[in-house]
């Protein structure tokens, strides 16, 4: 059933208000050295335009055939979008497959349809944070199983009891996030997960090359250059889709804007309230 997803399904059973109630690669699946780079190159060099006017629903998008490599990445650049607009100050109120758009008929360029700002207290910051990490991997585990439609608040009690029927769905280096997330309520973002875990899977092969033959010739020569992508970080591992975000994203930042504007007035008359008392008693 890997790499293949048939059905699609509108269901409304992926929000924030329901849930109160009740191998990736950014890089590509080349870890040669050369493969890495290149793809790496690609990411970095990208600059794709956002024409909004093209617009495909996650539902519509599934109904064609994909590998789960097109899984993987999409799920990262869902993430990487999610990220992105908590660290805007909102939540994302509704995972329903169609308030989902891929823009472009890119899986790079991701608008989620039903956004919130963040309440004053950091405690319902931190959780509605925690529920959309949650509520993101449970649609990804219903994309994977193919059997999404059947997820909603009843079911997710069943899903976190019995997480191990559905991991065979998984990729295989994807499960212990799955794990913790649906099981122990981790509130780690899937795209830092996998690029900590491309970080080790190169150490692994720079220690590897870096072992032929001892590493070293008998003439005390070096064998294997290290070409510097052993020190790549987690985060160049990973789509940097901050600028195409920044576009589909663009009104909550106007909206933070005009609360910031709507806030400067009051303020001022507050002080210029204060001023005139604390003249008057000086003058007396």
């Amino acid at each position: 059933m890997r790499g293949q997803v048939s059905y699609v399904s509108n269901d409304e059973s992926f929000t924030h208000e329901q849930m109160n109630a009740g191998s990736l690669s950014a890089v590509g699946s080349d870890l040669s050295y050369d493969g890495m780079r290149n793809n790496l190159q690609k990411i970095k060099r990208s600059k794709l335009k956002v024409h909004p006017d093209k617009v495909m629903t996650l539902s519509e998008w599934l109904q064609k055939y994909h590998m789960q490599e097109d899984l993987q990445n999409l799920f990262v650049n869902m993430d990487i979008a999610m990220k992105y607009i908590h660290d805007q100050g909102f939540y994302i109120e509704s995972f329903a497959l169609d308030r989902i758009k891929l823009l472009n008929d890119s899986i790079r360029l991701i608008r989620f349809e039903n956004l919130a700002p963040f309440p004053n207290d950091i405690t319902q910051q931190k959780e509605l944070v925690r529920n959309n990490i949650f509520l993101s991997a449970v649609l990804q585990i219903g994309v994977y199983a193919n059997c999404i439609q059947y997820f909603n608040t009843d079911t997710m009690q069943f899903l976190k009891e019995n997480f191990n029927q559905f991991s065979m769905f998984l990729p295989q280096e994807d499960v212990p996030y799955y794990k913790g997330v649906i099981e122990r309520g981790a509130s780690v973002y899937y795209s830092a997960f996998v690029g900590e875990r491309k970080k080790r899977e190169l150490k692994e092969l720079d220690k590897q090359l870096s072992g032929v033959d001892g590493g070293v010739s008998s003439r005390g020569k070096v064998l294997v250059k290290s070409n510097g992508l052993a020190e790549l970080s987690a985060e160049d591992l990973i789509p940097h889709n901050e600028k195409e975000n920044g576009v589909i994203y663009k009104d909550l930042s106007k909206k933070e804007a005009a609360f910031a504007r709507a806030l400067i007035y009051p303020i001022m008359i507050l002080i210029f309230g204060l001023t005139i008392l604390l003249l008057s008693y000086l003058l007396q």
